[in-house]
C-alpha cells in the first residue's frame, strides 16, 4: 500500500464505463440476484441506467446521505438472501468508512463483490461545489492499493482498466465465492454532462 496519490489512467469515459458495466453486471448478476448502491455519484448513474426486472434487486441509499452503507448493506443483503449474488457498488471515500467490515464478512464466510468507483475524491460534494461556487476545493485524498488492501484481509481483489476487461473479471469475481474488491478507476468529468442533460428534460405530464 501507499500513501501517495496515484492516478491511474482513465481509458474511457464514464458514461460508456457505467454503460458497460450495467450490461455485464445485468446479465452476471440475474434478474433475482442483489446489488446495493451506495450514496453518492454512482448512486445517479445506477439509478438511471442499471436495469431492474424483479423488486428489490437494487436497493439505493438515496436521499439518506448514508455515507459507508455499502459494505455492511451488503453483508445484510447476502445474510437475508444466502442463495442469491450480491454485489455493492460504491465510491472510494464510502468504501473507507466501514471497510474494516472485510473481516468480519470473511470470518462469517459473506461472499460478496465489492466495486469501488476510484477517483480519490469526493465526487458528489465536488459536483455540489462546482454547481454553487465555480470551483472545488478540499476534495481530494489518498487511497491505498484496493487490490493488496482486500489481500491483507484475506479477501480477493482485481483492478479494471478497460472496458473490455470489465465482464471476465465480474465472473471472476463472483466464482471466487468469497468477498472479492474490485478497483475501478473512473473519470468523473462526465458528471456535469449528465446535470445539463437532466436539466433539459420536461415532465409532459
Amino acid at each position: 500500500m501507499t500513501g501517495r496519490r496515484v492516478r491511474r489512467p482513465t481509458l474511457f469515459s464514464l458514461w460508456r464505463k457505467v454503460r458497460r458495466e450495467n450490461s455485464a453486471a445485468s446479465r452476471l448478476l440475474g434478474s433475482t440476484s442483489l446489488r446495493f448502491a451506495l450514496h453518492g455519484w454512482q448512486r445517479m448513474w445506477i439509478a438511471r441506467l442499471y436495469r431492474c426486472y424483479e423488486p428489490n434487486t437494487c436497493i439505493i441509499s438515496n436521499g439518506f446521505a448514508s455515507m459507508g452503507i455499502g459494505v455492511p448493506g451488503a453483508m445484510a443483503a447476502k445474510l437475508a438472501n444466502p442463495d442469491k449474488r450480491v454485489m455493492t457498488i460504491t465510491g472510494d471515500a464510502g468504501f473507507m468508512m466501514n471497510s474494516q467490515e472485510i473481516e468480519t464478512a470473511l470470518r462469517w464466510n459473506i461472499a460478496m463483490v465489492i466495486m469501488i468507483w476510484n477517483d480519490s475524491e469526493y465526487g458528489l460534494i465536488k459536483w455540489h461545489q462546482q454547481r454553487h461556487f465555480g470551483r472545488t476545493g478540499h476534495i481530494s485524498f489518498n487511497n491505498p492499493d484496493f487490490v493488496r488492501y482486500a489481500e491483507s484481509f484475506g479477501a480477493r481483489g482485481y483492478r479494471v482498466t478497460s472496458a473490455d476487461g470489465l465482464r471476465p473479471t465480474l465472473e471472476r469475481a463472483f466464482d471466487d465465492n468469497t468477498v472479492v474488491i474490485v478497483d475501478v478507476a473512473v473519470d468523473y468529468s462526465e458528471n456535469m454532462k449528465l446535470t445539463e442533460k437532466l436539466g433539459k428534460l420536461v415532465c409532459p405530464i
